[in-house]
């Protein structure tokens, strides 16, 4: 006679739950084994990294392969697209850091052509002088790589002073030109007025040489011994490079007479007001 075997409760409640992990795992063993997978490349620039995912979109596997993104980020294709066998996914991190510092403000140059020096005659009137300015800006990196740079505030700390030089472009005949390019150190506004060489305003002194001993011509101007040293190397706008190398009588304080090629000039230049370098 058949012995009718019992089956406790806690026996009934151990064998159900035994036999749910048989079932949960045997379909977790067999949904992995027939899960479909893809084979992704990562590209940051020229580098790519390849990974296996089982992932349905591109978001989802960023996240599987351990990259977190930034909101600057910018991910190609969209992170909602659906993942395809072979896809590249281009990964463009984006980081920004800011920084102060202070930087040089090179100075520039300006020139002015003028005739009434000849060519290679090159007089500096305003000698340049780089700033400074402080800066805070913000630099973005693409994939480790600098990609642009934006400012956000500036403050000049030394204002920057931009260069003027004076170049010929003439070819006339001169008595003493300019042999070396030389810089302005002073600047006077003085009365002009014109004299020629000859008897006609010189004389009974037109012996063609000045008071320093030097051959008079264009280019040599009588000045106050005064005001202006002889022998100083100027240069008298609209007139041109000369040298202080005359005195005369009527030639007190601000004035300079300034030596014509003719009577005719002479006459013509009458008196005016003029800026004269004085140069070294």
């Amino acid at each position: 006679m058949a012995v009718p075997i019992r089956i406790t409760g806690r026996a009934w409640l151990g064998f159900s739950l035994g036999l749910v992990f048989f079932v949960f795992a045997g379909g977790w063993f067999w949904h992995k084994a027939h899960e479909v997978k893809h084979r992704v490349y990562f590209f940051k620039g020229d580098q790519a990294t390849e990974a296996d995912t089982s992932k349905s979109t591109v978001g989802e596997a960023i996240r599987e392969g351990g990259i977190v993104l930034m909101p600057e980020d910018v991910v190609v294709p969209s992170l909602d697209s659906p993942v395809t066998e072979g896809m590249e996914i281009d990964l463009g991190l984006v980081e920004g850091k800011n920084r102060h510092f202070q930087r040089k403000v090179p100075y520039a140059t300006h020139t002015d052509y003028t005739d009434t020096l000849n060519v290679g005659e090159i007089i500096d009137v305003v000698r340049g002088q780089d700033g400074l300015e402080e800066l805070e800006t913000q630099t973005f990196t693409l994939n480790g790589e600098q990609a642009f740079e934006k400012v956000l505030t500036s403050k000049v700390l030394k204002p920057v002073k931009n260069a003027k030089v004076l170049e010929g472009t003439s070819l006339r005949q001169k008595l003493y030109p300019l042999k070396k390019r030389v810089r302005v150190w002073k600047v006077l506004t003085l009365e002009a007025s014109a004299y020629y060489k000859g008897p006609e305003d010189t004389w009974p002194y037109a012996s063609g040489y000045t008071a320093s001993g030097m051959k008079a011509g264009y280019g040599v101007v009588a000045v106050d011994p005064r005001i202006i040293r002889l022998k100083t190397p100027l240069y008298v706008e609209g007139y041109g490079y000369a040298i202080a190398a005359d005195k005369g009588g009527g030639i007190k304080g601000d004035k300079i007479d300034l030596c014509m090629n003719t009577y005719e000039e002479a006459v013509r230049f009458g008196r005016k007001k003029v800026k004269v370098y004085l140069l070294r």
